[in-house]
Protein backbone atom coordinates (compact mmCIF):
# COMPACT_ATOMS: atom_id res chain seq x y z
CA UNK A 1 0.00 0.00 0.00
CA UNK A 2 1.49 3.47 -0.78
CA UNK A 3 1.28 6.14 1.59
CA UNK A 4 -0.80 9.33 0.74
CA UNK A 5 0.66 12.41 0.78
CA UNK A 6 -1.39 16.37 1.99
CA UNK A 7 -0.48 19.48 1.17
CA UNK A 8 -2.19 22.16 3.36
CA UNK A 9 -1.08 25.95 2.54
CA UNK A 10 -1.62 28.65 5.35
CA UNK A 11 -4.59 30.36 6.43
CA UNK A 12 -5.45 33.51 3.82
CA UNK A 13 -7.86 35.69 4.36
CA UNK A 14 -11.01 35.85 2.14
CA UNK A 15 -12.35 39.27 3.02
CA UNK A 16 -13.89 40.87 6.40
CA UNK A 17 -18.02 41.44 5.71
CA UNK A 18 -19.03 44.37 7.95
CA UNK A 19 -22.46 44.22 6.49
CA UNK A 20 -25.43 41.90 6.24
CA UNK A 21 -26.68 40.21 3.33
CA UNK A 22 -29.84 38.41 2.40
CA UNK A 23 -29.29 34.87 0.37
CA UNK A 24 -28.53 35.18 -2.72
CA UNK A 25 -31.86 34.56 -4.49
CA UNK A 26 -32.97 32.97 -8.68
CA UNK A 27 -29.99 34.99 -9.87
CA UNK A 28 -26.83 33.34 -8.64
CA UNK A 29 -24.60 34.20 -11.52
CA UNK A 30 -20.89 35.40 -11.41
CA UNK A 31 -22.22 38.78 -12.89
CA UNK A 32 -24.71 39.50 -10.61
CA UNK A 33 -23.35 37.94 -7.34
CA UNK A 34 -19.83 40.25 -8.33
CA UNK A 35 -21.57 43.10 -8.57
CA UNK A 36 -22.86 43.00 -4.82
CA UNK A 37 -21.48 45.66 -2.25
CA UNK A 38 -17.81 44.21 -1.05
CA UNK A 39 -18.90 45.16 2.67
CA UNK A 40 -21.43 41.83 2.47
CA UNK A 41 -19.60 39.22 0.99
CA UNK A 42 -16.11 37.39 1.44
CA UNK A 43 -14.88 35.99 -2.27
CA UNK A 44 -12.10 33.68 -3.12
CA UNK A 45 -10.28 32.14 -6.23
CA UNK A 46 -8.85 28.63 -5.31
CA UNK A 47 -5.75 27.99 -7.31
CA UNK A 48 -5.84 25.02 -9.61
CA UNK A 49 -5.65 21.73 -7.87
CA UNK A 50 -7.14 23.01 -5.01
CA UNK A 51 -9.15 19.53 -3.76
CA UNK A 52 -10.15 20.50 -0.47
CA UNK A 53 -10.84 23.65 1.60
CA UNK A 54 -11.12 24.43 5.23
CA UNK A 55 -12.16 27.70 6.58
CA UNK A 56 -12.22 29.27 10.13
CA UNK A 57 -13.81 32.36 11.24
CA UNK A 58 -13.25 35.59 13.32
CA UNK A 59 -15.11 38.00 14.69
CA UNK A 60 -15.08 40.86 17.45
CA UNK A 61 -16.29 39.21 20.95
CA UNK A 62 -17.09 35.67 22.79
CA UNK A 63 -20.58 35.52 22.53
CA UNK A 64 -21.48 36.91 19.15
CA UNK A 65 -23.79 35.55 16.51
CA UNK A 66 -23.50 34.91 13.05
CA UNK A 67 -25.54 33.36 9.88
CA UNK A 68 -23.59 32.28 6.57
CA UNK A 69 -24.37 30.78 3.16
CA UNK A 70 -21.24 29.55 1.64
CA UNK A 71 -21.75 29.35 -2.23
CA UNK A 72 -19.34 27.85 -4.96
CA UNK A 73 -18.51 28.48 -8.44
CA UNK A 74 -16.60 26.27 -10.99
CA UNK A 75 -14.55 28.36 -13.25
CA UNK A 76 -15.08 32.61 -13.29
CA UNK A 77 -18.18 33.35 -15.48
CA UNK A 78 -20.41 30.67 -14.28
CA UNK A 79 -23.31 30.48 -11.24
CA UNK A 80 -22.68 29.89 -7.52
CA UNK A 81 -24.21 26.93 -5.78
CA UNK A 82 -25.34 27.37 -2.35
CA UNK A 83 -22.73 24.92 -0.24
CA UNK A 84 -24.45 24.92 2.51
CA UNK A 85 -26.05 27.46 5.70
CA UNK A 86 -24.21 27.76 9.30
CA UNK A 87 -24.42 29.64 12.48
CA UNK A 88 -21.45 30.61 14.00
CA UNK A 89 -20.59 32.06 17.31
CA UNK A 90 -17.80 33.26 18.77
CA UNK A 91 -15.51 31.80 21.49
CA UNK A 92 -12.52 33.37 24.03
CA UNK A 93 -9.53 32.78 22.04
CA UNK A 94 -7.70 35.52 21.08
CA UNK A 95 -6.37 36.47 17.85
CA UNK A 96 -5.17 40.00 17.66
CA UNK A 97 -6.37 40.91 14.31
CA UNK A 98 -10.24 41.37 14.55
CA UNK A 99 -10.64 39.98 18.36
CA UNK A 100 -11.80 36.53 18.79
CA UNK A 101 -11.91 33.11 17.06
CA UNK A 102 -15.16 31.45 15.92
CA UNK A 103 -15.11 28.48 18.43
CA UNK A 104 -18.73 27.32 17.31
CA UNK A 105 -20.22 25.82 14.20
CA UNK A 106 -23.81 24.55 13.55
CA UNK A 107 -24.45 23.01 10.42
CA UNK A 108 -27.84 23.62 8.91
CA UNK A 109 -28.56 19.92 6.74
CA UNK A 110 -31.87 21.65 5.31
CA UNK A 111 -29.73 23.87 3.07
CA UNK A 112 -26.92 22.19 1.92
CA UNK A 113 -26.11 20.43 -1.37
CA UNK A 114 -22.90 20.17 -1.82
CA UNK A 115 -22.09 16.94 -3.20
CA UNK A 116 -20.56 15.50 -0.23
CA UNK A 117 -20.63 15.99 3.69
CA UNK A 118 -18.54 18.22 5.48
CA UNK A 119 -16.64 18.16 8.59
CA UNK A 120 -17.50 20.52 11.52
CA UNK A 121 -14.67 20.40 14.31
CA UNK A 122 -16.64 22.95 16.81
CA UNK A 123 -16.27 21.82 20.60
CA UNK A 124 -17.47 25.31 22.02
CA UNK A 125 -14.47 25.18 24.43
CA UNK A 126 -13.01 28.65 23.36
CA UNK A 127 -10.69 27.29 20.80
CA UNK A 128 -10.78 27.20 16.98
CA UNK A 129 -13.56 26.07 14.93
CA UNK A 130 -13.19 24.44 11.45
CA UNK A 131 -15.58 23.93 8.32
CA UNK A 132 -13.80 20.90 5.96
CA UNK A 133 -15.40 20.23 2.69
CA UNK A 134 -13.88 19.36 -0.79
CA UNK A 135 -14.04 21.26 -3.31
CA UNK A 136 -15.11 19.20 -6.06
CA UNK A 137 -13.34 20.76 -8.92
CA UNK A 138 -15.26 24.42 -7.71
CA UNK A 139 -12.96 27.25 -8.04
CA UNK A 140 -14.30 30.27 -6.27
CA UNK A 141 -15.57 30.03 -2.75
CA UNK A 142 -17.92 33.17 -1.51
CA UNK A 143 -19.17 34.14 1.88
CA UNK A 144 -22.26 36.00 2.71
CA UNK A 145 -23.74 36.66 6.36
CA UNK A 146 -27.26 36.91 6.36
CA UNK A 147 -27.38 37.55 10.03
CA UNK A 148 -24.32 39.78 11.23
CA UNK A 149 -24.23 39.80 14.92
CA UNK A 150 -20.50 41.02 15.06
CA UNK A 151 -19.54 44.52 13.70
CA UNK A 152 -16.48 42.35 11.71
CA UNK A 153 -16.84 38.55 10.65
CA UNK A 154 -13.65 37.77 9.12
CA UNK A 155 -13.26 34.60 6.92
CA UNK A 156 -10.04 32.35 6.40
CA UNK A 157 -9.26 30.09 4.17
CA UNK A 158 -6.63 27.30 3.59
CA UNK A 159 -6.47 25.42 0.92
CA UNK A 160 -5.70 21.41 0.71
CA UNK A 161 -3.93 19.26 -2.26
CA UNK A 162 -4.76 15.07 -1.51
Amino acid sequence: MGEEFVSQYGFESMGIITAAQAALGTDKSAATTHALAAAGLARKKLPAGTQAALLRFLCTADGEANVINIYGMVGDGDHYQLEGTYTLAGGKQVDGTIGVFIDTITESGTTEVWPSGNVVSSQANDSVATLAFKTHGYSNLLVIATTLGSVQLKVEVARIIL
